[in-house]
């Protein structure tokens, strides 16, 4: 039995609803080795304007649909080297929709150890199994098994010698389990009737449980007793839910389970031609039923956690997406403060252009002699704006810095300083500073230009997601590396002042090419750049890179060199989009591939040279600093939105912590998705709902704001 591989072209677009020139034109230029940004930027016209999402989906299809054809083959391989593949078999794997599906139908005969079924066939049990089957009262008498057809009489005798009646009628119910269990048709039947109508449902194991927890966990318990008796169907469960309750699971707090009825044994049940079972038969059901069930349920609570997953790490990119095009600003001199008690306040003084000119250190319990420290900074340095992280001690070095200085205040988040400031990459950059000073520098160019400073850190350790951290690192790192990728090929670069680690990402490059570029600038055109790289590389990275000193106008633009010629022409001419049909001779003979979309990019390109989409700045300055006490429902607000979730948005207003802005509380509309509203770092005015000063609660909204 020969399997065939599969049309993917085909699958993906039924699948994904593409037209199929739009899937083979993708695959083959990935196949050729151009990038996701590279096709979505500079292959329009072959795709029919796909963007990253649509291309990466495309990809992603393509593989999970390969995975899936090997996994059979190599099931379909074993077992037919065993010589057991039978016609049934070979069409439930050829027909299984999941990886899980082919790996429960091929793991029994994979195993080194044999099955009982398996056993239960060796021994002879077979005949009895056909038996019973066949759902008529067995024949039974003075413990011996008796049959219409004598040949089946003269073997039950042989087995009735052998092994008790009782063993007998056992060993041939695993046989017709293991039968029940391989039928795809009443698999797919459980599956469905679980997933329109299955509850999953958990409930707490036993309070001491929770001793067990560190404080830090503990802390967080509270926020999760609704999942101590749950219960919500398959089908409406949210994507947190599942993540939240599987965090507690494997905790060992909760017990999570999918409820097992008598309606999904009735699934079973119908599948023969009676409801009336004789009990021999009946036990073989409830023994597969058992089985069966029991590997739905794995197979179910995983395709909720995938959902649950893929929902997280959406969040995640979108939120990190957000972060990454906070408008820089590179004009501006900044002294950054790590706020500390115990270990003092680490000081910097920042250049317009990031790189450290002073160090310096204070302690807040040591008022004036700070006080003084920061006199003497300002009036060394003259910065022009101040920046402190966000952790321990931080309205404890605002009220101090408010005191001597009158300089613009600005709170960023840290979070991710310490996990640079102890890396390797940041011990190759300033190898001559220690841990604490790399961070304090973090700190401060988070400020100047959050994209160049996040990409030098894992990005799973920023904190603007939900869950990240029940996640396969791997499986997270390469989604969110995928949005990194995006997002700074759709920010120029400047070829000439771009940090190694930022160059790390643009469309083509790797590590190796990234250093090459880095090490021998400066260039004075995109073509200097082709002399460095090898052609492939330069023809997936050359619009991403940008060269102030090229004498070409276009080396400035989005525009690629392979379409130099065609824009002189098209703005020599004034050739607009609405030109296209009576210019289209002329203009594909410069460039086969041009269209009407072609043309409008190359004036909205030639318009905005030196844009910087970065347009929106998320930091804020900081205000008063309020007191829980002082607070009143009704209050107006100004807040910056620091995490976005699918159930509402947490902001900032200088507040010890961030408050929650649930869903519901978002628009003055329905809300099914709160990004659509909302986004990380958003600066958002919030109307102050509810003040609980015995839970320390604060409860916010936007609505009417």
């Amino acid at each position: 039995m020969t399997l065939l591989e599969p049309n993917y072209i085909e699958l993906i677009t039924k699948n994904l609803g593409f037209k199929a020139f739009q899937v083979e034109a993708v695959l083959s230029m990935i196949a050729e080795g151009a990038t996701v940004p590279f096709i979505a930027r500079y292959r329009k016209e072959r795709t029919g304007n796909l963007d990253e999402v649509m291309i990466r989906d495309i990809i992603d299809l393509q593989k999970k649909e390969e995975n899936l054809y090997k996994a059979k083959l190599t099931a379909i391989n074993w077992i037919e080297e065993q010589g057991k593949m039978t016609p049934e078999l070979y069409e439930n794997i050829v027909n299984a929709k999941t990886l899980k599906e082919v790996e429960d139908i091929y793991t029994p005969y994979r195993l080194k150890k044999k099955t009982k079924a398996m056993l239960a066939i060796e021994k002879g049990f077979q005949i009895v199994a056909d038996m019973i089957k066949e759902n008529k009262p067995l024949d039974v008498g003075n413990e011996y098994l008796h049959s219409d057809d004598e040949k089946r009489n003269e073997n039950i005798r042989s087995l009735l010698e052998k092994y008790p009646l009782e063993e007998i009628i056992e060993w041939s119910q695993e046989i017709i389990a293991a039968e029940i269990r391989a039928n795809a048709i009443i698999r797919d039947e459980l599956r469905e009737y679980l997933l329109d109508f299955g509850l999953v449902i958990s409930k707490i194991k036993w309070d001491k449980a929770i001793e067990k927890l560190n404080d830090k966990t503990k802390e967080e318990i509270k926020k999760f007793d609704i999942y101590r008796d749950f219960s919500v169907s398959i089908s409406r469960v949210k994507p947190y839910q599942t993540l939240a309750m599987n965090r507690w699971e494997n905790l060992g707090i909760l017990w999570v389970k999918i409820e097992k009825t008598e309606e999904s044994l009735n699934i079973v049940k119908k599948s023969f031609s009676t409801w009336e079972l004789i009990p021999e038969l009946a036990e073989a059901v409830k023994k597969w039923f058992e089985s069966l069930f029991g590997s739905l349920e794995n197979e179910l609570r995983s395709m909720m956690t995938e959902i649950g997953e893929d929902d997280s790490i959406r969040t995640f990119q979108t939120n990190l997406a957000a972060l990454l095009m906070t408008k820089p600003d590179y004009s501006k001199k900044i002294l950054a403060i790590d706020p500390g008690f115990r270990t003092g306040c680490k000081i910097v003084v920042l250049d317009e252009g990031g790189n450290p000119v002073e160090f310096s250190k204070i302690f807040l319990e040591s008022q004036n002699e700070a006080m003084e420290k920061i006199k003497k900074l300002e009036a060394k340095h003259n910065f022009e704006i101040i920046v402190i992280g966000n952790w321990t001690a931080s309205n404890e070095s605002v009220e101090l810095v408010q005191k001597v200085s009158s300089k613009k205040i600005v709170i960023v988040n840290e979070s991710w300083a310490s996990v640079y400031s102890a890396s390797k990459l940041a011990a190759e950059e300033f190898p001559e500073l220690d841990v604490t000073d790399r961070w304090t520098i973090s700190i401060g160019r988070r400020y100047i230009d959050p994209l160049s400073e996040l990409v030098k850190v894992p990005v799973s350790s920023i904190g603007v997601g939900m869950y990240q951290h029940d996640i396969a690192e791997k499986k997270l790192e390469e989604k969110l590396a995928n949005t990194v990728e995006d997002t700074v090929n759709e920010v120029w670069v400047n070829v000439n002042v771009a940090s190694v680690y930022v160059l790390n990402y643009i469309s083509g490059f790797d590590k190796r090419s990234a250093k090459k570029v880095y090490e021998k600038r400066p260039y004075k055109s995109r073509k200097d750049l082709a002399k460095v790289l090898w052609a492939k590389a330069y023809e997936q990275a050359a619009w991403f890179l940008r060269v102030p000193d090229s004498k070409e106008k276009f080396d400035n633009t989005n525009i690629h060199p392979e379409q130099y010629e065609l824009a002189k022409y098209v703005i020599e001419n004034n050739i607009r989009a609405l030109d296209f049909d009576k210019n289209e001779d002329a203009l594909v003979a410069i460039y086969p591939d041009v269209n009407k979309d072609t043309v409008r990019f190359i004036w909205e390109s030639y318009n905005a040279i030196w844009a910087d989409p970065r347009v929106n700045s998320t930091h804020m300055e900081v205000g008063k600093k309020l007191d829980i006490k002082e607070l009143k429902e009704g209050d107006i607000l100004d807040g910056v939105v620091r995490n976005v979730l699918a159930f509402g948005a947490f902001v900032d207003i200088w507040l010890k912590n961030d408050w929650l802005v649930h869903i519901s509380e978002i628009a003055d509309t329905f809300v099914k998705d709160p990004m659509d509203f909302v986004k990380v770092w958003e600066k958002k005015k919030v109307r102050v709902v509810l003040v609980d000063l015995e839970k320390n609660k604060v409860q916010l909204s936007m609505r009417g704001m």
